[in-house]
């Protein structure tokens, strides 16, 4: 059984640019569900990112969360992220809220 998105995410490709202070990326991400959703950005060099927020939940349908990552050294191929998804009930939603 196929499994229906949690999220959209915006842009659909990753991409960064170059700023005065380093390189940033900003993604924009949406729940496409009527219940909540929780989401974790991964990435396999912490320490180089800065991401924020790193963990959040969507508790309405068409709530929308901006994600910015930004790194003071260029991006590579060895760079990887990950965004984890998870459908949530109500009372789970309000303790996995970083952005509060």
């Amino acid at each position: 059984m196929a499994s229906l998105p949690l999220i959209r995410i915006s842009p659909s490709e990753f991409q960064f640019t170059q700023t005065s202070s380093g390189y940033t990326s900003r993604l924009r991400l949406t729940s496409l569900q009527s219940q909540a959703v929780g989401f974790k950005f991964k990435t396999n060099a912490p320490h180089k990112f800065l991401v924020k927020p790193v963990v959040c939940s969507l508790t309405q349908k068409g709530m929308s969360v901006d994600v910015v990552v930004k790194s003071s050294s260029p991006i590579t191929d060895v760079d990887r992220f990950l965004i984890q998804t998870v459908a949530l009930a109500a009372d789970e939603a309000d303790n996995l809220d970083s952005t509060k």
